[in-house]
């Protein structure tokens, strides 16, 4: 079978639904959270870079982090897991775990990865390859947060909340003045690049805007007493972290200070979720921000701005004893990227030629980035499916709603997901459920750049983006 005729057979997109929600009078609703060490033993694989790295210190320990609700019709649980990257199979995994254990339908259960960059391998990515035996520990440990934020349930009472901190965001896509090289590892000139050297005398321009917003779920018992603040953030990771380090970057330390801030006590869990972030990180590109440089510094003062955020915004909130609570969820079936006859056979030819326990330059336009993609082009076109069923789901709660994208989408998504929301507050949780990558707007490939480089991280078809956030657009109006 040739490229050609798999690009022809697969070029359709089938959608089906799967929809839950009770439009009958509100009830009271419970609500419970917890969260389960995943913090993985000395030696195990990060693959947050390029190049593998192994674990050598563990500066704060990682998290599966759950929040449970239920208001007697319905029930729904919210894991937001310290990893890099989770995949499907691994997810379903623990959904099975979690169905034979609590009863919860995989529809119920929503699994997302924080995106830190300094964790645990549980997924190959690129040169790095996943860590088998923490890979296998990781569906259990999930499935252990959720039973016990179902065993936590209580009286609950929710309130929403969003302020914008836009300090802590920036596109990492820019356009170049003439005369900046942007070659792809394929060998095509790109018109953008991606996190070009701060100060760098050719940056122009910014490709796209980003989402200055800090969204939240706030959850308190009937006492008053915290419970959980499920929060998001449209910034990819902050770093700051030394090598062969494990840690859960800011979306931990946004935990502790909010612990301690609003003088929680210690069962509190709080959670921030990665937002439309796929393109935005907080480099300072311009040298106007006057970060710190030292490790774990850039991760505190950025915490420490957006929990202070949340706090001041609190002071505004709605509580909520009844809620509406409604689900919907829906599946999309899209096909993936392909590589032609002339780079399969140009990438296969670069593979034998590379003795890969050599490679040492993470540089995007070095030869071993070449290499690197080369490997990755071989492995898409052998191992991964034609087709992916990408799951996506709206949970509707009093007068907000979550809506959630299986990849790194862009931070453009996220805004024209919330424009279109016809709710008081909405905010998106990426890397949900399954990761297919980078799914950029379809007009962003023309333009080349790190995120459209066809790989195991950036496969899906150029018109995936539209066709995923059409079906999430419409979960949003259903739930409402």
């Amino acid at each position: 079978m040739t490229n050609t005729f798999i690009k022809k057979a697969f070029s359709f997109s089938l959608v089906f639904f799967t929809i839950t929600y009770f439009a009958f009078s509100q009830t009271t609703l419970k609500a419970g959270a917890s969260k389960v060490s995943v913090t993985p033993p000395y030696g195990t694989v990060i693959n947050g870079d390029f190049l593998p790295m192994y674990t050598q210190v563990i500066h704060d320990s990682l998290y599966a982090k759950a929040l449970a609700f239920d208001n007697g019709n319905e029930r729904f649980v919210f894991v937001i897991v310290d990893n890099m990257t989770i995949d499907a199979d691994l997810i379903n995994d623990a959904k099975s775990i979690i169905k034979a254990q609590t009863g919860l339908k995989p529809e119920q259960i929503m699994v997302s990865s924080t995106h830190a960059h300094s964790c645990g391998s549980v997924i190959e990515v690129a040169t790095c390859q996943a860590d088998l035996s923490y890979r296998l520990s990781m569906p259990a440990k999930i499935a252990k947060a959720v039973s016990l934020a179902l065993n936590n349930l209580q009286l609950a009472q929710i309130a929403w909340g969003h302020i914008d901190v836009p300090k802590h965001v920036a596109c990492r896509r820019w356009y170049m003045k003439p005369g900046f090289p942007m070659v792809s590892p394929f060998g095509d000139t790109d018109k953008v690049w991606m996190n070009p050297n701060p100060g760098n005398e050719y940056l122009d321009k910014p490709v796209s805007p980003t989402d200055p917003q800090v969204s939240y779920l706030a959850v308190k018992n009937t006492n008053g007493n915290w419970i959980s603040i499920l929060a998001n953030y449209s910034t990819h990771y902050v770093g700051g972290i030394p090598e062969n380090t494990i840690s859960s970057d800011y979306f931990g330390e946004i935990d502790v200070q909010l612990k301690v801030k609003l003088k929680a006590g210690e069962n509190f869990v709080g959670i921030m979720s990665n937002g439309t972030s796929g393109d935005v990180n907080t480099f300072d590109f311009k040298l106007t921000k006057n970060y710190p440089s030292g490790n774990y510094e850039k991760i505190k003062i950025i915490s420490n701005d957006i929990s202070d955020s949340i706090i001041a915004s609190l002071k505004n909130a709605k509580w909520m004893l009844k809620p509406i609570f409604k689900i919907a969820n829906a599946q999309t079936h899209i096909s993936r990227r392909l590589p032609s006859e002339k780079m399969l056979t140009q990438a296969v030819n670069l593979v034998k030629s590379t003795n890969y326990s050599t490679l040492g330059s993470i540089d995007k336009a070095s030869n071993d980035m070449a290499k690197s993609y080369a490997m990755e082009v071989v492995k898409i076109e052998e191992y991964q499916p034609f087709t992916y069923s990408l799951p996506s789901q709206a949970i509707r709660l009093g007068d907000g709603t979550i809506g959630t994208l299986p990849g790194e989408f862009f931070s453009e998504t996220g805004l024209q997901l919330k424009k279109e929301a016809p709710c008081k507050y909405y905010f998106s949780i990426s890397l949900a459920n399954a990761m297919i990558g980078y799914v950029p707007p379809a007009d962003q490939f023309m333009l080349g750049g790190y995120e459209t480089w066809l790989c195991t991280g950036s496969l899906a078809e150029v018109d995936a983006e539209k066709k995923i956030t059409k079906i999430l657009t419409n979960l949003i109006k259903i739930v409402q």
